[in-house]
């Protein structure tokens, strides 16, 4: 989690981040949990769809009805607190997707990348993918996956969001009234260690008007 960020000039930066986005495969696959899903469905209608209740296979699965998970099962927190829910920004979920895979693939855990100097802070990249915001927030998480996997999209978010509401920083971030937007993103590592497969995911929040 990181503090908000008071922004009071900030320039929109088009066209450095899809160079990121081409380096994930998983990423380029079509898929119906990419866009049209956030702008039909609400949490509520979002659960209801048979594909969340899939057991996630860590070798072949959906990143983006993972990412979508994500965010609505932190939606359905939010309401459930009593807190506006949040609207989905697509620069904010590559953003997300790639500070995920580059932890994963340059083996860190850390709000800043020290490999990539583009993507070093939270801000650097939110800005790379074109995010105008006034404030930005981060959460970020390191969980795991018993294998074989018996645990389904919407299991694993919700066991990943209940990691955050668990910390008290993490917690303080998402259910801020500040942010108006968010993106999720995780990635599974490689292979398995220790019979569980291990995940990296993050949330990025922005105050945009």
């Amino acid at each position: 989690m990181i503090k908000n960020l008071l922004l009071l000039v900030l320039v929109a930066v088009s066209g450095g981040g899809e160079k990121f986005l081409e380096e994930i495969p998983l990423y380029k696959k079509d898929s119906y949990f990419k866009e049209k899903v956030y702008e039909e469905h609400s949490w509520k209608s979002f659960s209801a769809l048979k594909e969340v209740n899939q057991i996630v296979d860590p070798n072949n699965y959906d990143l983006h009805l993972l990412n979508a998970a994500l965010f609505f099962v932190t939606n359905k927190v939010r309401e459930e607190k009593k807190f506006k829910p949040l609207k989905y920004s697509a620069q904010l979920r590559d953003a997300a997707i790639v500070h995920s895979q580059q932890m994963v693939e340059k083996r860190f855990f850390d709000h800043f990348n020290s490999k990539t100097k583009k993507l070093r802070s939270p801000e650097d990249r939110m800005v790379l993918f074109g995010v105008q915001a006034s404030a930005m927030g981060e959460n970020i998480d390191y969980n795991n996956l018993e294998m074989p996997s018996k645990s389904s999209y919407i299991q694993l978010a919700e066991k990943i969001v209940d990691e955050w509401m668990h910390s008290a920083p993490h917690r303080k971030t998402m259910l801020s009234k500040t942010y108006t937007h968010l993106g999720c993103g995780a990635m599974f590592e490689a292979s398995n260690k220790d019979g569980v497969r291990y995940i990296k995911a993050t949330q990025d929040y922005s105050l945009t008007r």
